[in-house]
């Protein structure tokens, strides 16, 4: 759950949208006096825009299709930091045992084709960036299209 959240659909049809996300989660052990420390914070902000009546024509070998709907195209960008850190209780020794910081772009393009299908064209990128040297940094990078069918009204 965001700890604080904003979201604006403006009078034009352009989205803005902040978000703050926070947790803490602690563990205490006795068997070897231990308290295990995971915290996480994570910034998103983001933009959309909607086109209204956007056609759009699909051909085929044998016929072609034309449609008139709405186009919904959103971005967001985020920053997610995730920290362990094993905390010793008889001595002051603490340790990040492990922990990334996160940064994630998100875009996508939402058209619906009928009241019942609707297509969305996307792109994801996320650049981990480890605090220790147990790993190491990596990207990953998702394109694609996705149709979405709904059975219910």
């Amino acid at each position: 759950n965001p700890l604080i959240n904003v979201d604006v659909m403006w009078q034009s049809d352009f989205t803005t949208r902040g978000e703050i996300k926070r947790t803490r989660n602690l563990n205490l052990s006795f068997a070897n006096n231990q308290l295990t420390e995971v915290l996480s914070n994570e910034y998103i902000i983001g933009m959309g825009y909607r086109f209204t009546r956007m056609d759009l024509i699909i051909k085929t070998k044998n016929s072609q299709q034309a449609y008139s709907n709405d186009l919904n195209i959103r971005a967001d960008i985020s920053y997610r930091r995730n920290k362990t850190i094993l905390r010793q209780l008889d001595s002051d020794d603490n340790q990040i045992t492990s922990g990334q910081g996160n940064f994630t772009i998100k875009t996508y393009a939402d058209y619906r084709l009928s009241d019942k299908f609707e297509m969305r064209v996307f792109y994801d990128r996320i650049l981990n960036n480890p605090f220790t040297s147990l790993a190491y940094r990596t990207t990953n990078a998702n394109f694609g299209v996705s149709f979405r069918f709904t059975l219910a009204n």
